[in-house]
């Protein structure tokens, strides 16, 4: 059901339909196939150690595992995780990097701070509806983990979770959402399996070694500096003046009435979360100075290593 309002219209909208009810049965059905698949990833978790031989976990990782051997273990809850958070960050990196890169919604809206705040795009809405569910997967399997139970995981996982949310039920930000639900995911795709090679070591100089480590470690870096700091604070720039400017003009009063409240919120918690990425920049870019020899560390874990430290705070 799309918005057929027009967005550059100056007449008031007295009702705006929810986009939730379009996708409620498709978001029980997706939370449903999360669990299903991470809870049927750890009572396999036997069979996928075998096709993928995946190492014992690392030591650290094993300390609360019952068992002889505390330094032993395979630790199916993280695997689980991973591979579920994979998958779902995969298909938002994708949608977002297609409707965002190559088909341009740029042009499907109208080029007005009305447009890219109200106008219809059929991807931000579908990224509104995936993002809310797995967030709220995210947070519910995190509270489970002790390694995923951190305080700035959890905040992370209750704004996104109500960004995507208020973007779904109330239809705004389409055009923000597909960056900031789409594209900014595509840095958290090369970190799953860096995360992957920090809870199950490999062993040293074997292919995935190498993928972790001299691929996707840079390709991680790369692509978090992008998107995470250049264009997040580029496009966060944009939606703070047509937020301005559709509050000094009246036009949210009259294309969401009783809504402006969303728009205050959207602007917080976007602040909020980019200050995040500028504290787990600062991480990423002291690794990478000290990988290219500046104030080297002989004690150095790696950008991942790092990374997870600053969550852990």
């Amino acid at each position: 059901m799309k918005n057929k309002h027009d967005a550059s219209s100056p007449s008031t909208t007295t009702q705006i339909p929810s986009g939730f009810p379009q996708y409620r049965t498709q978001m029980f059905l997706g939370f449903a196939i999360m669990t299903g698949l991470y809870c049927i990833s750890i009572a396999n978790f036997g069979i996928f150690r075998e096709i993928l031989q995946l190492p014992p976990s690392a030591p650290e990782y094993c300390q609360s595992q019952p068992g002889d051997d505390a330094s032993l273990c395979w630790r199916a809850d993280l695997f689980a995780f991973e591979l579920v958070s994979g998958l779902a960050l995969m298909w938002c990196g994708y949608k977002g990097f297609c409707a965002w890169h190559i088909k341009k919604i740029q042009k499907m809206i109208p080029n007005t701070p009305e447009g890219r705040l109200f106008g219809y795009i059929e991807e931000g809405h579908t990224l509104t509806a995936v993002s809310t569910t797995f967030q709220l997967f995210d947070l519910g399997v995190s509270l489970l983990i002790p390694e995923q139970r951190q305080f700035l995981f959890l905040c992370h996982h209750i704004m996104a979770a109500t960004v995507s949310w208020y973007g779904l039920n109330n239809q705004y930000f389409h055009y923000y959402g597909v960056f900031y639900l789409g594209c900014s995911e595509i840095s958290t795709i090369p970190l799953v399996a860096i995360d992957l090679a920090k809870f199950f070591p490999p062993e040293p100089g074997s292919n995935y070694d190498f993928l972790a480590q001299a691929i996707c470690g840079p390709l991680f870096a790369i692509t978090f500096t992008y998107y995470r700091v250049i264009l997040w604070w580029t496009v966060g720039y944009q939606m703070f003046q047509d937020i301005f400017h559709v509050l000094r003009s009246g036009n949210a009063d009259r294309m969401r009435p009783g809504r402006n409240h969303v728009l205050y919120v959207m602007m917080l918690l976007n602040l909020l979360l980019g200050a995040l990425q500028l504290y787990w920049f600062t991480i990423i870019l002291g690794e990478a100075m000290e990988f290219l020899g500046f104030g080297a560390n002989e004690d150095a874990q790696g950008i991942e290593g790092k990374y997870q430290e600053g969550l852990e705070l």
